[in-house]
């Protein structure tokens, strides 16, 4: 009896476990999937609103060893749609395999569509399962996304993996703007009178040409992507860029910047001395008035001395102080001047109304809903207090010793 009841309790068990051992019964072999590394979508004229670009890798092209130099490293196909999920079934009828969008490092969306509005298409990512939340969305200024994602590159044979690379090392270096994940281009999208702040690529040259495999075999590229700017968003819909030093100002409100050089001017000589930024830390703080809020800004800044083009001695703390100073008044001007080009376009990219509601959330309920045309008023206070901590390898500049 006792054997019976440890045989049926094991056949119980199999059973049981069974149910769990079902095997993979949604797999797709690679030979019949297309892994798709960006995604471009822009607006089309007429019925069908939006055309996706879909840049899928030529996998024996990618690969030193067995690439036969036959075919470009990724094909471009394109479909449209009423609605990017439609556009994206419709591409069945132009692709030879499934496409598979899991794998995408960059989104990148036409100007025009953006100013028209991204909401539908963050819509789409958030809600479908097989998209991931970690790509980065750029803007293409003055050019079509599909134009591109078909333009090839040197170095990296992936125009995708292109992108990504230029992003962060301009993230590192230079921080003229910053990148930004889907995941946080949806938090953002819904603050209240603002939105986010999504960097822009453009292309220098000709767009044509660069979709040519010739392009990429020359010392020179035919065409170059370039990191471009920050695109404002209000409302869900592109209303203004921010460029250069302004863009970087942006940068170090939103706590982004991660390196830099800034460059001061230096006894007579206009913009004699460059600066290496290397931390960079931003506080954030509000008051309300009289029902008028106010917003205090407190940076602090280090870095080292990267070149100098005058007569300086650096051994004298005095002036390491002055070249201190300098370097504040830029910054403080760069931060001034993104906060006036965001109060004009009234789109609050940097949070303030968050900082707002935390500090006083009685007040905030009264004025959330016309915070755009408060933002666009409000009285933005900058202190900044930067300390240079290192100043490189020679203290003493040939320029200082010749005049000596």
């Amino acid at each position: 009896m006792q054997m019976k009841r440890t045989v049926f309790s094991l056949f119980s068990l199999l059973c049981i476990c069974a149910v769990f051992l079902t095997g993979c019964w949604d797999q797709r072999e690679l030979n019949t999937i297309a892994l798709v590394m960006a995604l471009g979508l822009d607006k089309t004229k007429g019925k069908e609103g939006y055309r996706v670009s879909y840049e899928v890798v030529n996998p024996t092209e990618i690969s030193g060893k067995t690439g036969t130099g036959r075919t470009t490293p990724i094909t471009l196909y394109s479909s449209s749609g009423s609605t990017i999920f439609e556009a994206l079934r419709n591409a069945a009828e132009v692709s030879p395999r499934q496409l598979m969008i899991s794998h995408i490092n960059i989104i990148v969306i036409g100007e025009e569509l953006a100013k028209e509005g991204v909401h539908g298409i963050l819509d789409f990512f958030e809600r479908d399962d097989e998209g991931r939340l970690t790509s980065n969305l750029v803007i293409a200024r003055d050019v079509k996304a599909e134009e591109v994602l078909k333009t090839l590159t040197p170095i990296e044979k992936v125009p995708a993996l292109a992108i990504k690379g230029k992003l962060e090392t301009m993230v590192k270096k230079l921080s003229k703007g910053y990148s930004i994940e889907l995941d946080e281009v949806i938090r953002e999208a819904l603050r209240k009178g603002g939105g986010p702040a999504i960097i822009g690529v453009q292309l220098l040259e000709s767009a044509s040409s660069g979709s040519k495999a010739s392009a990429i075999k020359a010392a020179t590229p035919a065409t170059t992507i370039k990191i471009s700017g920050l695109a404002m968003f209000n409302h869900g819909k592109l209303v203004g860029w921010l460029n250069g030093e302004t863009a970087r100002g942006a940068t170090v409100i939103n706590n982004k910047l991660r390196g830099s050089a800034v460059s001061i001017d230096c006894k007579q000589q206009k913009r004699g001395l460059s600066i290496e930024v290397r931390r960079s830390k931003t506080k954030i703080k509000a008051s309300v008035r009289n029902h008028a809020p106010t917003i205090h800004l407190f940076i602090k800044q280090e870095g080292s001395i990267g070149q100098i083009f005058c007569a300086i001695d650096l051994k004298k703390s005095k002036e390491i102080r002055k070249l201190e100073k300098k370097w504040a008044q830029q910054t403080k001007k760069e931060v001034q001047n993104a906060i006036s080009q965001a109060q004009k376009n009234q789109t609050d990219i940097f949070g303030f109304g968050e900082a707002l509601e935390r500090t006083n959330k009685q007040e905030w309920k009264k004025i959330e809903k016309d915070w755009g045309n408060i933002f666009a008023k409000s009285q933005v206070t900058v202190h900044v207090e930067t300390r240079i901590r290192r100043p490189g390898m020679r203290s003493i500049p040939y320029l200082f010793s010749e005049t000596k």
